[in-house]
């Protein structure tokens, strides 16, 4: 059964602009913040990573999900077509933005190499990420961070006899749950590496 969750945060950093770019790239760093995260390493022949989660069913059953995913990095504006499409969508007030920014974004790899299955509940599943970082009047860095995740998993008996709508919606809103914990966890860690704000932190959880 495919479940699918999504999570959107922002942050606003006390580090500058560059500061902040440097820290989000670092991506082995930033995602050993999850705490649902056992491991990640970087498969440097393919350019991607592998990242190692382990979480539980709505059994409490554990299960072991891999994802793959490459990173790649691009600048952008406010005023060019990425930027006036993100302003128009996320932001509520430009004025506080000198209209540079930074996008990472990390995307699912439907190519990925063999690799050995430690339990049978192991499963593939596939994780997108936009990390949007937005340089401030204030030398300040605002932290657009949204991120979807598909696991399809075999679920076991006797959950796998309940009717699949009630099933679906079931485990889609523990995903959510657990995707929403997560999120808070690593923007926690970011605050104590590199000194954010903590008043100005909005997390929403959710699912398709």
């Amino acid at each position: 059964m495919e479940v699918i969750g999504k999570s959107k945060a922002h942050i606003v950093l006390d580090s500058c602009f560059h500061e902040s770019g440097i820290y989000f790239s670092d991506h082995e760093k930033l995602i050993k913040c999850n705490p649902y995260c056992s491991n990640v390493k970087y498969l440097v022949d393919l350019d991607i990573f592998q990242w190692i989660f382990e979480v539980a069913d709505p059994q409490n059953n554990p299960i072991t999900a891999v994802f793959f995913v490459r990173q790649y990095e691009t600048d952008f504006l406010l005023d060019d077509s990425y930027g006036q499409a993100f302003a128009a969508a996320r932001l509520k007030n430009r004025e506080h933005y000198n209209g540079k920014g930074k996008r990472i974004c990390w995307e699912a790899v439907l190519d990925y190499p063999e690799f050995e299955k430690k339990s049978p509940n192991t499963f593939i599943g596939k994780a997108s990420s936009e990390i949007c970082l937005l340089h401030q009047h204030d030398d300040k860095t605002s932290v657009y961070f949204d991120t979807d995740i598909c696991l399809d998993f075999t679920l076991s008996f006797p959950l796998n006899l309940m009717p699949e709508g009630i099933l679906r919606y079931m485990t889609e809103a523990i995903m959510s749950q657990l995707m929403q914990k997560a999120t808070e966890s690593m923007l926690c860690k970011v605050q104590s590496d590199i000194c954010c704000t903590a008043p100005e932190l909005a997390v929403e959880g959710g699912c398709k």
